[in-house]
């Protein structure tokens, strides 16, 4: 394991205590936040940069048995090693099943601690490795890591709906992994070996929309110098997720509805339309109610 590539967080209430494990660690070539409490530490503490958290047990205010525990209960993939007076081996013990990785005995060999650590970051690589590994064989590139009960039913949800091919809306604030529930909708159905097309509309000029999504003639506006496939027709077969479908002009939202109604599509500049099969799973993090309301986007 590169330990230059592993962040710590270090919790000890004792100065020099935390100075000596600072330095070792820093020695050993780890990158190490330092707290002097569990409260510090809480603020301090972020599961997207430390990959180790190592904490004494006995500190005031929050001990270290409660830092473990609120860690443990929302991101179970960190591990936490405590630190412990010889003896309180007990308390180490029942720190253990309280989901602890390890437990080291003060005044701790350096030795032993950058061991014990190493351990601990091959065991959670080694667990990261596996959940890929179980989701890319789904059909997914990416892995969904969830740990929350609320997360585990809404992938639920999503195996269910994957069966159907009623078109689908995802809501739900940006950074949440709308486009990662799309893309397991499309694998987990009957279209998984078709295409699936995925457009960001709110990135695309309103001006450049239509075009983008129906296709063009050629010559059907300045700078058209060829025919253009529209990712309606790209995703045929398949599945076309509409991200950010909430920016979508309401001039071209009924064009859009006769897309889903129909299923056809005619391309800017052209007069025949053409046939689609295609599942539609758009996405949005406004609320809509609220858009339908204020007249910005259609009710149908």
């Amino acid at each position: 394991m590169d330990s230059t590539k592993s962040r710590i967080l270090f919790v000890e209430d004792d100065k020099s205590g935390r100075e000596l494990g600072v330095f070792n660690l820093t020695k050993a070539g780890y990158t190490v936040d330092e707290a002097a409490s569990g409260e510090e530490a809480l603020i301090k503490f972020s599961p997207l940069k430390h990959r180790v958290v190592i904490t004494d047990l006995k500190m005031p205010g929050i001990s270290g048995m409660e830092l473990l525990a609120r860690i443990h209960a929302e991101h179970p993939q960190i591990p936490v090693i405590v630190i412990t007076a010889y003896g309180n081996i007990d308390v180490a013990v029942t720190a253990m099943k309280e989901g602890a990785y390890d437990f080291i005995t003060k005044p701790f060999n350096k030795d032993q601690l950058i061991f014990t650590i190493g351990r601990a970051l091959e065991r959670a690589a080694l667990a990261r490795e596996v959940q890929e590994l179980k989701i890319r064989a789904t059909g997914i590139e990416r892995p969904i890591i969830f740990q929350s009960a609320i997360m585990g039913r809404q992938i639920a949800a999503c195996e269910k709906f994957a069966a159907s091919d009623a078109s689908v809306l995802i809501t739900g604030e940006s950074g949440t992994g709308k486009e990662l529930f799309a893309r397991l909708l499309h694998v987990r159905s009957a279209r998984a070996q078709k295409p699936f097309v995925a457009i960001n509309c709110a990135a695309i000029p309103e001006n450049l929309l239509e075009s983008e999504l129906f296709g063009h003639a050629r010559g059907a506006f300045t700078g058209a110098h060829q025919a253009r496939t529209g990712k309606f027709r790209q995703a045929q077969g398949g599945t076309i997720f509409l991200d950010e479908i909430s920016e979508i002009p309401t001039s071209l939202q009924s064009k859009i509805l006769r897309a889903i109604q129909e299923r056809e599509v005619v391309g800017v500049g052209e007069d025949k339309p053409r046939s689609i099969d295609v599942r539609f799973v758009s996405a949005t993090n406004r609320d809509l109610q609220r858009q339908i309301i204020e007249g910005t986007f259609r009710e149908d």
